[in-house]
């Protein structure tokens, strides 16, 4: 049971999955807060070298104000170099945490050896009160990690300072203040380390949570506007993403064209070979129109029924009846698969709608005029190409 708390104490909270964006995020959050603190830390120390170097006196004749000056040296390259190095920490977990860790070590001889230089001058341990709750709060590292380095500070101001006069004297209140420090610190630690991870790692599940609305969202978007059959675009895509584009920038685009197709005799077929081999011969059609839009930059739609539309822009007169006549005839060509192991072809009439310029409001004038163009196509034998004329 012991083993189980003490284990729960020291190991990852989440799942390890989630451990690189967890870390890189407490990184992330922290990043500036951490630079701000260093630099405040820095400017002190500089200019504590400053005082102690230039009150009146000879620094040199006097030893304990030399061992200060030594000491706020010694933190003030530690801090340089923690600056330095930091900005490549800032996308890299792993290396900010061993750069903590190093400072972290830094940190607690200094701390015990200014509450030793302190306890000389007959001080309390007013440095070790007020950087070890710090250290929990500016050092982003696991919990025990700093756990230890406040039971390593603890144990060692204790040991120096009880080598002085004062420490001798205080041993009791010492003792007592400086481990109360040290509880306090190490409880402040886990609590700050886990709220920071627990807010960083429910931004997390929140954000994977929207990330899957979004894409359910767009899956049942893209559903609502294709045909289950033919998987081509419905109404609702002609709609959405024919018209309302061309509606916006149709004026940039030229000429527009809509093309109105209709399978010939598609009713005899279904009372011929029954509806399951109607819906293969809709998809045979359909895949050889999806397979000309993707190659001819066409928009593809199952119209209702056996009816297609295909609209596209930017074309002459003269192209676009050229790729109607490719597309009647790709059609005419493929062979569809039919019952009693036969083969069997099926032909299209085609309707379409020319304008060499836009105006709002076009698409649907076109799509009446192929669909009446259309209708003459039916009356003059289908299997036929025609464009409408007034």
């Amino acid at each position: 049971m012991l083993k189980e708390k003490l284990h729960s104490l020291i190991r990852f909270p989440y799942e390890e999955k989630y451990r690189d964006q967890l870390e890189l995020g407490m990184v992330s959050l922290n990043y500036r807060s951490e630079r701000t603190i260093a630099f405040l830390m820095l400017v002190m120390q500089l200019f504590m070298i400053i005082v102690f170097t230039f009150r009146p006196g000879n620094i040199f004749y006097s030893y304990r104000r030399l061992r200060y000056a030594i000491a706020y040296a010694v933190l003030a390259v530690g801090l340089i170099v923690l600056l330095t190095i930091h900005k490549r920490a800032q996308n890299n977990w792993r290396l900010h945490a061993r750069l903590c860790t190093a400072f972290g070590i830094l940190l607690v001889f200094w701390i015990s050896f200014i509450s030793y230089l302190d306890a000389l001058g007959d001080l309390s341990i007013v440095v070790y009160c007020s950087f070890l709750p710090m250290m929990a709060a500016f050092l982003i590292l696991p919990p025990h990690i700093l756990s230890i380095l406040h039971i390593l500070t603890c144990i060692l101001t204790n040991c120096l300072v009880l080598l002085t006069p004062y420490g001798q004297e205080n041993m009791f209140s010492t003792l007592i203040n400086s481990s109360f420090i040290c509880l306090l610190s190490i409880v402040y630690s886990y609590r700050l380390y886990h709220a920071r991870l627990t807010g960083i790692y429910d931004k997390i599940i929140i954000d994977q949570k929207n990330q899957q609305l979004e894409a359910a969202n767009e899956k049942l978007d893209r559903l609502s506007m294709t045909d289950t059959l033919t998987t081509l675009g419905n109404r609702r895509y002609l709609e959405e993403s024919v018209k309302s584009p061309l509606e916006k920038y149709g004026v940039h685009m030229g000429s527009l064209a809509v093309l109105l197709l209709d399978i010939d005799f598609f009713k005899q077929y279904n009372d011929r070979y029954g509806h399951q081999q109607g819906d293969v011969c809709l998809k045979t059609v359909a895949s050889v129109l999806s397979s000309f839009s993707k190659q001819e930059d066409f928009q593809a739609v199952r119209y209702g029924g056996e009816e297609f539309v295909l609209v596209t822009t930017g074309l002459s007169a003269e192209e676009i009846m050229a790729k109607a006549e490719q597309i009647r005839m790709s059609v005419a060509s493929t062979q569809i698969a039919a019952p009693q192991k036969t083969n069997t072809s099926v032909t299209v009439s085609i309707g379409v709608s020319y304008h060499a310029s836009w105006k709002p409001g076009l698409l649907e004038t076109a799509i009446e005029e192929a669909d009446r163009a259309l209708y003459r196509a039916k009356q003059n034998g289908r299997n036929k190409t025609i464009l409408f004329t007034d």
